[in-house]
């Protein structure tokens, strides 16, 4: 015996399918929590900021207490928009939830210390801004014994015409020995990569040399650009920001506040890089 198919009006299918889409969409609030966290994992994964906050906007609205790692995530997305203030509530709410054996327990305290770093300089900063009006700045920054220190070891261990050079040469120790390679497994030959290199040039020009290796453009060739940086009428303080979601250490330019300079993900070798770059562009300065 044929059947013969139910026909339906097109509109009454229509809100038969809308009904069905709801009800499968229409998760509960926890299940849904869980959902955009995971989204704006994958998101900060891709080094999608932007896309990661989207998702996490929409969990509190929720009115759920999301997993622990939201506030972790969170914290990177802050971070990565400079707003450090915010990004220190989220991550101590993360390592106050999660305890020492939290799974990103260590990566979020080296947060915690960058975000203190950056706030103590952007502190010096300003009060760099008001001692630049004092007539005794020039004394002031000689009664600097640790910025002292820095250059008299960079001038015996890297022997130049002058102070700018040898902090050059200080730099770019720490950029050969820490560039920046993409993908999970690293390999110096065959990975896309990124290596800087700084050099100067008188009065007062830094020039930063950016080399591009990347196996789907332009057959692999290397490409090279340079990038001009006048030291006068700027802040001398270089910060930085590391993420192990993105695998790298940035640099932010003390002028525009724009990523600048992009190395391995070591913080060690960051805070090296900042140290040099600062006391070369006050060297330059002067």
């Amino acid at each position: 015996m044929n059947r013969i198919p139910m026909l339906l009006p097109r509109g009454l299918m229509a809100a038969l399918l809308m009904l069905l889409n709801a009800s499968v969409l229409a998760l509960p609030a926890d299940i849904e929590a869980d959902r955009l966290v995971l989204a704006a994992e994958e998101k900060i994964a891709q080094q999608d900021f932007d896309g990661a906050r989207q998702y996490l906007e929409r969990v509190a609205p929720l009115k759920v207490e999301p997993k622990p790692v939201y506030y972790y995530l969170y914290g990177q997305v802050l971070l990565n928009d400079s707003k450090l203030e915010e990004a220190d509530v989220q991550l101590t709410q993360y390592v106050k939830k999660v305890g020492r054996e939290g799974e990103h327990y260590d990566a979020s305290l080296r947060l915690l210390t960058q975000i203190e770093e950056q706030l103590r300089s952007q502190e010096a900063v300003g009060s760099t801004r008001e001692k630049s009006a004092d007539p005794n700045a020039a004394s002031i920054e000689a009664s600097d014994p640790a910025g002292k220190a820095y250059d008299d070891r960079a001038r015996q261990l890297f022997p130049a015409s002058s102070l700018p050079e040898s902090l050059a040469q200080a730099a770019n120790v720490v950029l050969r020995s820490h560039p920046y390679l993409e993908g999970k497994i690293k390999n110096p030959d065959t990975s896309n990569r990124e290596s800087y290199s700084v050099s100067v040039k008188a009065p007062s020009e830094l020039l930063v040399t950016k080399t591009s290796h990347n196996s789907a453009v332009n057959n692999g060739q290397a490409e090279l650009s340079v990038e001009k940086f006048n030291a006068f009428g700027v802040s001398p303080f270089v910060s930085y920001r590391c993420s192990t979601a993105s695998d790298s250490c940035v640099l932010q330019n003390p002028a525009s506040g724009d990523d600048w300079i992009r190395i391995a993900n070591n913080e060690a070798a960051a805070r090296e890089l900042t140290t040099a770059l600062t006391r070369l562009i006050k060297a330059l300065q002067r």
